[in-house]
């Protein structure tokens, strides 16, 4: 008598953890797939001295006058110190 019991638990357990891995892969079928996050471009700005394209992250940035410049490299932010004055 007791070994039914402990037999029909049994296989109320098995039928029970089917019935959850069944469940938790049709739940997982119906998500949507996560939609790939797609970073913004960097915005181009040209260089007032030589004219070259930078991105806005590695420029190199001047405040004048209540201005704001962006260089590709050193040289031409001294070059346009020299040539406006300052």
């Amino acid at each position: 008598m007791i070994w039914r019991l402990l037999i029909g638990m049994l296989i109320g357990y098995l039928v029970f953890r089917v019935y959850r891995k069944i469940k938790e892969a049709l739940s997982i079928e119906r998500q949507a797939p996560p939609s790939p996050k797609i970073e913004e471009p960097d915005t181009l700005l040209q260089d007032p001295v030589c004219g070259t394209f930078i991105p806005r992250k590695e420029a190199l940035k001047l405040v004048k006058d209540g201005k704001e410049y962006f260089f590709c490299s050193e040289g031409c932010l001294k070059r346009f110190r020299r040539s406006s004055g300052g």
